[in-house]
């Protein structure tokens, strides 16, 4: 069993959409699995299952979900919506990450808008170019911090509240996948049933492997649960700075998948290219001035829910006409 380099090239955007400057910070794991404790690790394995399905039926439908996006405008504003949202906490963490060196941190948005300006105008080519490029460097990167840390607090208590960490985990997939519906089904039209399904195995086993070894790290140290970026409040002096390297690399990779999804799904009704950019790149970073934290712990489970609709309607869409 082996890859094809059409085939890697999905595997790394699948793998880099969900693996979003939330996830990096580890506030977005906390939220969706590390405060049910020993519970958790069940909610990782839930989420491979549901990782799995939704990557393979989004690649199954393909061309599908992009005219769905044409013909119907609630499952349009539903797609703006959660793209929005997550789209604005992508920037706000990078804001919040680099808050202390604003003229880094404005350099760093500006070379984002930028990027994502030319995605607008170059579409997948662009944006396949930086998957292939960051993804793979800032998986590693990330794997080797967790294996560098220390554990620094009691190991983790458990909870009482196995369904509610079930949902949560549920929640978790549809949000990370419903944000790039379409250029997930749109990635799967050049791929046989076998290359879909191999694709869909191994992202949602390597997120799996991800998710299992944060939380790990996390459980450990659950004194760091009250910060907004519980990862830089465990790790020490060069950790830090690599983090937060990982952290603008994971909302760059998701602020460029939501781009093109914004590209997608928006091109045939939005003529105006400033209209399309306002909506796409500058709507939500100025909803990102609401905060990182607010945004991750009471926007993104409202995005989830809206998520969970999006996929419904998809997915009694496919098999309305099968």
């Amino acid at each position: 069993m082996y890859f094809v380099a059409s085939e890697f090239g999905i595997f790394l955007t699948l793998v880099g959409t969900v693996l979003g400057c939330g996830f990096f910070s580890g506030k977005e794991i906390i939220v969706f699995f590390s405060r049910f404790g020993q519970w958790s690790y069940l909610a990782i394995f839930v989420a491979f299952i549901s990782f799995f399905f939704i990557f393979r039926f989004l690649l199954g439908v393909g061309q599908k979900v992009a005219l769905k996006v044409k013909n119907s405008k609630i499952f349009l504003i539903l797609n703006l919506c959660v793209c929005v949202i997550f789209s604005s906490a992508m920037f706000a963490c990078i804001r919040q990450c680099f808050s202390t060196k604003q003229i880094f941190n404005i350099f760093l948005i500006v070379f984002i808008i930028l990027v994502c300006i030319m995605i607008l105008q170059k579409g997948l080519t662009i944006f396949n170019k930086f998957n292939k490029l960051f993804v793979p460097f800032m998986i590693l990167l990330f794997l080797l911090l967790l294996f560098s840390c220390k554990n620094t607090s009691s190991v983790a208590s458990s909870s009482s509240l196995p369904f509610t960490s079930l949902f949560y985990s549920i929640l978790y997939c549809t949000l990370n996948t419903a944000n790039s519906s379409v250029v997930i089904a749109s990635l799967g039209q050049s791929l046989s049933k076998k290359q879909k399904a191999r694709v869909a195995f191994f992202s949602a086993f390597v997120l799996m492997l991800i998710l299992f070894f944060a939380n790990f790290i996390l459980l450990q140290n659950q004194d760091s649960f009250d910060f907004d970026m519980p990862f830089l409040a465990i790790f020490s002096s060069w950790q830090k700075v690599a983090l937060r390297f990982v952290i603008f690399l994971g909302a760059s990779t998701t602020l460029f998948a939501l781009t093109y999804n914004f590209a997608i799904s928006l091109k045939d009704k939005i003529k105006n290219k400033y209209f399309l950019f306002f909506i796409s790149v500058v709507l939500p970073l100025l909803l990102s001035l609401l905060g990182f934290s607010f945004i991750v712990c009471y926007l993104e489970p409202i995005a989830s829910v809206l998520s969970i609709l999006l996929l419904l309607s998809l997915l009694f869409e496919f098999y309305k006409k099968t």
